[in-house]
């Protein structure tokens, strides 16, 4: 993080783009929680409106057809029985018998019933001498209701995405500090790898100078050949680490990848140490079939040399690994399998995590298990638009599949 000169203004740094795809995932989150949290209140908001409202319209229109049937004898004469029935807004060819044969099968008080294919509001009324019937066309209330809850949902839904909208830019405030540490984090870690990587180089060549030298003591010998190889894994993860940064911050250095060629090349690395080991390493592809992505020829190169150097200290005397490639619907896939220990299903997708460790090894690969060599593939792969898979079974070997884009 830098500042400009002659100015307080702050020069952001550049985010990688997976920081960006996380940053951007995270706003997308908030805002659809955000939105999924408005809706349900929302929600709850009309549904007691709606039933409250409903509810009102039901209680005005029993007090006022109340009120007629204590004063029916003003609207309407009674029947010879004495019997008085008052309706207002009977539909087109329906007469008061209709409305007297439904009034028939209802008991005191008010009922919600068709008419005539309508619905009316009929309240009875059986405390006098004869019985009183007034009924109401519901029709109009129950379509102002209706008319309620859909401008009720209409408002909602803005709401709603109004509520997802100022999350979305809520969050994307919030977050905007956090891509600024991650990118700075990733800058640091870059720029800090380059600066070792010097300085390690020749303290491993001078470890390996001095490891050349004769010597009578035993112990000293033996702590010179661990010097040497703590100077090779301090460089391996510096390596690592600068390339992982590499990854994130130049993506732009990309070139056209044989990856069967990568095979080969990872092949002939380790032939010596297969050799040593007694185990045979293979690489089985068809010469015909293509091969070719697009990506940064040394991370490709790491990211097998990495899962066959992790397949190896898990493969015993006499065991295979065979690096596969095939290549099918625009992608390309290379795998290393072998025939070791296997893994639990269960935690394959943890392996992935930076310094997360597997079962303890047979000690075949070319240095101690630090918890780096997965993550970084998986790094790799999605900065090359790739996907990893993991699978086997415990005792019967696993299959590490590395598939991009084909170019």
């Amino acid at each position: 993080m830098s500042w400009r000169r002659g100015g307080s203004e702050r020069r952001r740094p550049p985010s990688a783009p997976a920081d960006r795809r996380l940053l951007r995932r995270a706003s997308i989150v908030v805002a659809v929680q955000t939105g999924i949290a408005v809706a349900l209140v929302i929600g709850v908001i009309i549904a007691l409106v709606y039933s409250i409202s409903g509810q009102e319209r039901v209680s005005a229109t029993e007090h006022k057809l109340q009120d007629k049937a204590a004063n029916a004898a003003e609207y309407v004469p009674a029947a010879p029985d004495g019997s008085r029935l008052v309706v207002d807004g009977l539909p087109n060819g329906c007469t008061d018998e209709d409305a007297w044969a439904v009034a028939d099968d209802l008991g005191p008080g008010s009922t919600r019933v068709e008419l005539c294919d309508t619905p009316f509001l009929m309240y009875v009324d059986d405390s006098g001498d004869a019985r009183t019937v007034a009924a109401t066309n519901f029709v109009e209330q129950q379509e102002e209701t209706e008319r309620l809850a859909r401008l009720s949902i209409l408002v909602g839904a803005v709401g709603v995405l109004a509520a997802a909208g100022l999350g979305w830019l809520v969050a994307r405030r919030a977050v905007r500090p956090l891509g600024d540490a991650l990118a700075s984090q990733r800058r640091f870690v870059a720029e800090a790898s380059h600066e070792l990587r010097t300085p390690l180089a020749i303290l491993h060549t001078r470890a390996q100078l001095l490891q050349r030298r004769p010597s009578t003591d035993d112990d000293q010998r033996q702590e010179i050949d661990q010097l040497v190889d703590d100077a090779r894994v301090l460089n391996d993860i510096v390596n690592d680490l600068l390339l992982s940064a590499e990854m994130q911050f130049r993506p732009e250095a990309r070139q056209p990848v044989d990856l069967a060629r990568v095979a080969k090349e990872v092949k002939d690395s380790f032939s010596a140490t297969a050799d040593e080991a007694g185990i045979d390493l293979v690489v089985d592809t068809v010469p015909t079939d293509h091969h070719v992505v697009t990506g940064v020829p040394s991370a490709l190169r790491r990211a097998v040399a990495a899962l066959v150097d992790n397949a190896m200290d898990h493969v015993s005397r006499g065991g295979t690994i065979t690096l596969g490639l095939s290549g099918a619907d625009g992608t390309v896939r290379i795998s290393v399998i072998d025939d070791g220990d296997g893994l639990d299903p269960e935690v394959a997708a943890q392996l992935t995590q930076r310094f997360r460790r597997g079962a303890t090894g047979n000690g075949n690969g070319h240095h101690p298990r630090l918890g780096l060599g997965l993550a970084l593939v998986d790094e790799i792969v999605h900065a090359h638009d790739g996907t990893l898979t993991i699978d086997g079974r415990p005792g019967q070997g696993a299959t590490v599949t590395l598939t991009f884009p084909a170019a």
